[in-house]
């Protein structure tokens, strides 16, 4: 089993592909729009409609079980006037980032639905965690949860030759996932998942979330911590990336970062639980 010969970076990499996923630039006009308190739902609306798939995705999605309207919604502009700016701009990611996600990651998983269902609970969770401890910015933890593992997407196409080794590291040797990326590449999909993100040109604190995905109790920082335990939470709730890939284990400290006490873990499973089922419709 051999680790890569050459050294590169994980911006290296990123920057060396010709393609490069990409998010519609209607997506990233939305974010800015949404923070924009000049903005209305009428210009926002026009936004998201110069991309017709878009624009059906997300009207498919607004009404679905999990937003729980008692309307059908029929525009873009009510949607932003029902839901918020906010909401609009997790939606138009969703929307977006949904084709992308629809495929087998060779070295993850065979399950063409499985990064997306992952990536979806992760969003859903931190947001809601986000929202249990009066975090000022759900909507932003629920984009890092939501593109946590998007590095896997680059390293399972431009890594492919040593797909085969890193799986067999996982399920035969014990390795967790970020171990044998580490052993093989010198980076991992944390790294990788940061660097796309950078170029993207999203909001930067999501970049520094995705960065720190495995190791946010080193940080200290709440955020950092919330979409760690995010990621546990959607893969012991029935949502991981792969059936055969190794289960994250909980960090204590992560807890005591978010300040989770065993009683409250227990109590915010629960919710994260009904969320996730009443989010079926999106899944």
């Amino acid at each position: 089993m051999l680790a890569i010969k050459e050294e590169m970076s994980a911006e290296a990499l990123v920057s060396k592909i010709q393609d490069l996923p990409s998010l519609p630039d209607v997506v990233m006009r939305v974010y800015q729009m949404a923070d924009d308190p000049q903005m209305n739902a009428q210009k926002i609306g026009a936004m998201i409609y110069k991309d017709q798939a878009l624009t059906a995705r997300a009207l498919r999605m607004v009404n679905s079980a999990y937003f729980g309207l008692s309307r059908r919604i029929a525009s873009i502009e009510e949607a932003v006037i029902v839901l918020g700016a906010q909401a609009i701009k997790n939606l138009a990611l969703l929307a977006a980032t949904y084709p992308l996600m629809q495929k087998t990651l060779n070295g993850y998983t065979e399950d063409k639905d499985g990064l997306w269902k992952h990536a979806l609970a992760t969003g859903l969770i931190a947001q809601l965690c986000a929202k249990q401890i009066e975090l000022k910015n759900p909507s932003e933890l629920f984009t890092a949860g939501l593109l946590h593992d998007v590095g896997k997407l680059i390293l399972s196409t431009s890594m492919s030759e040593w797909m085969g080794d890193l799986r067999e590291m996982v399920t035969k040797r014990g390795k967790s996932v970020v171990e044998a990326e580490q052993e093989l590449f010198g980076f991992t999909h944390a790294d990788v998942g940061a660097a796309l993100v950078d170029r993207w040109n999203l909001p930067n604190p999501i970049a520094d979330l995705v960065l720190h995905h495995h190791n946010a109790a080193q940080t200290g920082n709440p955020e950092n911590a919330i979409v760690q335990f995010a990621d546990y939470c959607a893969n012991t709730l029935g949502y991981p990336l792969s059936q055969e890939v190794n289960a994250l284990e909980l960090d204590p400290a992560l807890l005591a970062i978010i300040d989770f006490s065993d009683g409250s873990l227990k109590e915010f499973m629960q919710k994260a639980q009904a969320a996730l089922q009443g989010a079926q419709a999106m899944f």
